[in-house]
């Protein structure tokens, strides 16, 4: 798995530098303001032009944009998370079906499945350890599945009947790593993130920009809409990294941490 400077780098992280850069960038548009109304005698008030104000806009539109689809990503995977601790609660149960040698063969991989899951999770943002649980979860699920698929070809009626309750549950169990995986992966396109950062920094320019034509700066207005972009910025990223920064999956996570009550 290879992650890109933008994912490696923290949410905060980046929020930070955006912050320093819009500031600068404000600066620098002050600057290059006043100079071009010295030198060419720019009147006029070019703080109230269209061009600016679409720009700005456009920055809060993109912002609104990005902010909803980190917001739906986090929510789609908060829900599988939950469906995950349910279809595997349910196949629990359903060992119950069994004789009791069966039952415990079943029970025993079923709690063994629990932990690889809880790992999977309280692995956080270490790689290795999400890998490492993942093919765990994986390994078992396998050796679950090939025991109920010779269940289902032995003549007892009891094995047979519970067999076919076991097969649907353990293809759901199966197939929700597969969508919890690839939810984790789905996140905002990275060419959006950086269309976002740079498009706040032309927009903190032009801000600048405006305010050297007019000769004056209110620098409480311009580290407030800094500060108001920065935080957006943070939580928008965070939302699409539930593994770390402020907000996580931990409280439907305790769904699936709550399914070790099932083995005491």
């Amino acid at each position: 798995m290879k992650f890109s400077l933008l994912f490696e780098t923290d949410a905060w992280v980046i929020s930070l530098v955006l912050f320093c850069i819009m500031i600068l960038s404000i600066w620098l548009g002050l600057k290059t303001g006043k100079k071009r109304k010295k030198h060419f005698a720019i009147k006029g008030d070019v703080e109230s032009s269209p061009g600016i104000g679409h720009l700005t806009g456009l920055l809060f539109f993109l912002m609104a944009f990005t902010f909803g689809m980190s917001g739906s990503r986090f929510d789609t995977r908060r829900q599988v998370v939950v469906e995950e601790a349910n279809i595997i609660g349910t196949a629990i149960l359903r060992a119950d079906l069994y004789p009791p040698t069966d039952r415990m063969a079943f029970r025993n991989d079923f709690k063994a499945y629990v932990e690889a899951r809880i790992d999977y999770y309280q692995a956080r943002a270490d790689v290795k350890k999400i890998l490492d649980a993942d093919s765990l979860s994986q390994a078992i699920s396998t050796r679950l599945w090939v025991r109920a698929t010779q269940k289902s070809l032995e003549s007892d009626a009891t094995l047979t009947n519970a067999t076919r309750l076991m097969i649907p549950a353990l293809n759901d169990l199966i197939d929700i790593t597969t969508t919890r995986l690839a939810g984790e992966k789905a996140k905002v396109p990275e060419s959006i993130l950086w269309m976002l950062i740079a498009l706040a920094c032309i927009s903190a320019f032009y801000n600048g920009y405006a305010a050297g034509i007019k000769g004056r700066v209110d620098w409480m207005v311009e580290i407030g809409f800094c500060l108001l972009v920065a935080v957006v910025v943070l939580f928008t990223l965070d939302l699409d990294r539930p593994r770390r920064g402020f907000v996580t999956l931990d409280s439907p996570n305790q769904t699936i941490i709550d399914l070790r009550k099932n083995f005491r």
